[in-house]
């Protein structure tokens, strides 16, 4: 639970993770904090069906009014390129247990405290945060932002073309940090929570951590009170 520094209580209950895994991985991270973090480069090329997804970290992104005589922009984004990814659960299921080929998992009981736990772990990191994956049938963000002036983005080296690097931010403040946790319906089962570390640098690949100072902030699947 997260409590906000406010006049007044206000309470944020994070939930209780499962992060399932073979038993053998979950007993390395309880004897010394083994931990092993993904990527979506990794996601768009996993072997195993339930964790492959080769849209993984592509949005679509969808500006449409009808001021001004009517406007549409689409915008195709991606993002994690820069990310390690740690994915687990809300939801306690043996049947999803056994989807992921797994025969164990950890219990993850406080996800804000373990997430900044293991960010001082993380090289040239930059920032992160977490969160509820959330699914839709198309991977597309669509808002109505009101009329563009194209013009705002003019490249003022040469004003008949646009600088995409000014598009490209302001289309991603547009979108903040839903590109980074929406997903296809067809996984909607898993009702995944994902942390973030958002690094300086593209990563391709896993990040394998000891962080021993997380293994209080989760329980084993024997404390489990069904």
């Amino acid at each position: 639970m997260i409590t906000l520094p406010i006049t007044y209580p206000w309470h944020v209950c994070t939930p209780t993770l499962f992060r399932y895994l073979p038993a053998v991985y979950v007993n390395s991270f309880f004897s010394d904090g083994s931990l092993r973090l993904s990527s979506f480069a990794s996601f768009k090329k996993h072997e195993d069906e339930q964790r492959l997804d080769k849209t993984e970290g592509e949005t679509g992104f969808v500006h449409r009014t009808e001021q001004r005589g009517g406007q549409t922009v689409l915008v195709n984004a991606y993002h994690g390129l820069n990310a390690y990814v740690l994915s687990a659960s809300m939801r306690h299921d043996d049947a999803l247990m056994k989807a992921f080929g797994c025969d164990s998992y950890i219990r993850i009981n406080n996800p804000t405290e373990f997430g900044i736990r293991v960010s001082r772990h993380i090289p040239r990191l930059k920032g992160g945060g977490e969160g509820p994956c959330l699914y839709q049938n198309r991977k597309v963000i669509e808002r109505d932002l009101g009329y563009i002036d194209v013009k705002q983005f003019a490249d003022p080296t040469d004003p008949s073309k646009l600088d995409q690097e000014k598009l490209e931010r302001f289309f991603n403040d547009q979108m903040q940090h839903y590109p980074f946790f929406l997903k296809h319906s067809s996984y909607s089962h898993q009702v995944e929570y994902r942390l973030l570390w958002i690094t300086s640098t593209v990563i391709d690949g896993f990040l394998d951590i000891k962080v021993p100072e997380a293994i209080p902030l989760c329980s084993l699947p024997s404390s489990y009170s069904e």
